[in-house]
């Protein structure tokens, strides 16, 4: 869909539909922090997916995280966020889902690491490794590297993974990630799934436990953050584990929202922009701020209690609507102090447990000729992830 078109996609929006947004882009998926971003930037590869106990058939929710900040600053050392300081390092940081589990995290400096020019490798730094179809790595925190800086090493432990990933579906939001809009750096951040449906398979060893990881079973989800800053406050909400009112549990289907960037362009003059999309046994259901034509309207919450975390969600277009309820529970949800581009701090909670509920609506032509709201499915999903950075700055 061209931006030529946009007067008739204004004219009648209904005619709008749009082509489906499971186009895979590797250029998207690519490193970033390259011109002014080299300065002051991060890049970050996110990979969330479920694994199961060999030894007490637990499943457990995992995050493993290859990114990196600053590779302009670099000096022989990682160089942390600190108030008279930027930071610049590249990390693999990995969270282990449930109320006893961890966030573990190794630190390089960026002469240590490698991008990947050639074939689908992304980056590696020493034994920690990631292309588009496979990672794997070694994290060790001792409880000396702890005590000496808590600020940046959130607890000890060991992880050790090697995984296959094979990327199913994609969640590509067109215009809003694509050459000219990075290029003009109007956003603060910009997001890309190359991933929505991700398989993993291969096993993980947390702390001398070994947890088999499964492609049925896996519940994946990959994609990529990147930009100037975090934005005001961020949440990514994903789920490919699915059940319909309809036709019982799903084994295709996906949603992703992700809120975090401050816009402003032409008419789009927002702090917190929404964007993400539906995919429902191959239908597409998107909404994006940045096709205009689309005529988004969003509203989200966030909520809480002493227990737990409520997410509230709510898209529409001409042609479709969404209410999305995510409940997480503050027992299971993992927290960690993040450093950002510019040396503050913000804390960040990562959950791999959370439970959703989901009404999706359509236009539709009624016997009266006229258009009226007609229900797709009411959908339940189980093993939601959910990444969310509040907007307060931490100095400690």
């Amino acid at each position: 869909m061209a931006i030529t078109d946009l007067p008739k996609m204004l004219k009648k929006p209904l005619d709008a539909a749009g082509p489906s947004f499971n186009k895979h882009d590797l250029d998207r998926d690519s490193f970033m922090l390259r011109g002014a971003l080299a300065k002051q930037g991060f890049d970050l590869w996110r990979h969330c997916f479920h694994g199961v106990s060999e030894t007490t058939g637990k499943e457990r929710s995992f995050t493993i995280d290859f990114g990196g900040v600053n590779p302009q600053l670099r000096e022989d050392e990682p160089v942390f966020s600190r108030e008279d300081e930027k930071p610049s390092f590249f990390m693999v940081l990995a969270t282990v889902g449930g109320e006893d589990g961890s966030v573990l995290v190794r630190y390089f400096p960026w002469d240590s690491v490698s991008i990947g020019t050639e074939m689908d490798v992304l980056a590696s730094a020493e034994d920690c490794f990631l292309s588009e179809t496979r990672t794997m790595g070694r994290i060790k925190v001792t409880s000396e590297m702890v005590e000496k800086n808590p600020l940046d090493y959130s607890e000890a432990g060991n992880l050790i993974w090697d995984l296959k990933i094979n990327k199913r579906v994609a969640l590509n939001l067109g215009y809003s990630t694509s050459g000219p809009l990075r290029d003009s750096e109007i956003m603060d951040a910009y997001w890309h799934t190359e991933g929505l449906i991700t398989e993993y398979s291969g096993e993980i060893e947390w702390n001398g436990e070994k947890y088999k990881v499964k492609p049925e079973n896996s519940n994946g989800y990959a994609d990529k953050v990147w930009g100037k800053t975090a934005g005001p406050s961020w949440d990514y909400i994903s789920c490919s584990n699915l059940t319909s009112k309809k036709n019982g549990r799903l084994k295709n289907s996906a949603f992703a929202f992700g809120e975090g960037t401050k816009v402003k362009v032409g008419t789009i003059d927002t702090e917190k922009a929404l964007a993400g999309g539906i995919f429902l046994d191959g239908e597409t259901y998107e909404y994006n701020f940045s096709n205009m034509w689309m005529l988004t309207r969003s509203k989200t919450s966030v909520k809480q209690n002493g227990k737990k975390y409520l997410f509230e969600i709510e898209e529409e277009t001409p042609l479709s609507r969404v209410r999305l309820k995510v409940i997480c529970d503050k027992t299971q949800m993992r927290e960690f102090n993040c450093g950002t581009t510019a040396g503050t701090r913000r804390k960040v909670l990562v959950d791999g447990n959370g439970k959703a509920e989901m009404i999706l609506e359509r236009k539709k032509v009624s016997l009266k000729n006229k258009w009226e709201w007609e229900t797709v499915d009411v959908l339940k999903g189980e093993n939601v992830f959910v990444s969310y950075m509040d907007n307060k700055t931490y100095k400690k």
